[in-house]
């Protein structure tokens, strides 16, 4: 299936052209997007696979959590924040990735499964040290490194595992390196 690439801006989908000319890409012009720009999309879904890769800033998951509520199965590329930070260490964003890391980051594709929802519980992480502990964020870091998640609270890791179906098992193997 073909995929189009949804981006924020302008400077997004040239940096992504100067990896793949031929690559297609539809821009948000950041969140003020409206309607037309869903429709759009939902329409373009039936015959394309969708891939959301926006900025690592509030923004660019405040346009992600909305568009991923209209779509119906879109693909998350997410973008490493130390990945997108310009030269200057003011600004953060996609046009900022180099294209070595573009590369790389474009193979880590994941999909969340509306209807699926896992069974892992807050006790679980609290158990697993996810929350709760002096180092859970430098375990829930690693565990996001993992399966390219972006950095998160342990509420939203939970969310995001619970939607990828990853077992309590597999969460000890990521933290204990087998």
């Amino acid at each position: 299936m073909k995929k189009i690439y949804v981006v924020e801006g302008i400077r997004d989908e040239e940096i992504l052209k100067k990896l793949n000319p031929n690559i297609m890409t539809i821009k948000t012009n950041g969140f003020s997007f409206d309607d037309e720009l869903i429709n759009k999309l939902i329409e373009l879904e039936k015959n394309y696979q969708i891939i959301l890769i926006l900025d690592p800033d509030y923004p660019g998951e405040k346009i992600r959590r909305e568009l991923s509520e209209k779509l119906s199965n879109p693909v998350n590329i997410y973008i490493p924040r130390d990945k997108a930070i310009s030269k200057n260490n003011k600004k953060i964003g996609l046009e900022h990735v180099s294209l070595e890391d573009l590369e790389k980051i474009l193979k880590n594709e994941i999909t969340f499964e509306k209807n699926l929802q896992g069974d892992l519980k807050s006790s679980d992480l609290l158990e697993l040290g996810l929350t709760g502990s002096g180092n859970s964020e430098a375990k829930r870091e690693k565990l996001s490194n993992y399966y390219n998640l972006p950095k998160c609270n342990a509420k939203r890791l939970l969310n995001y595992l619970n939607k990828m179906n990853i077992s309590k098992k597999e969460i000890e193997e990521v933290l204990n390196g087998s």
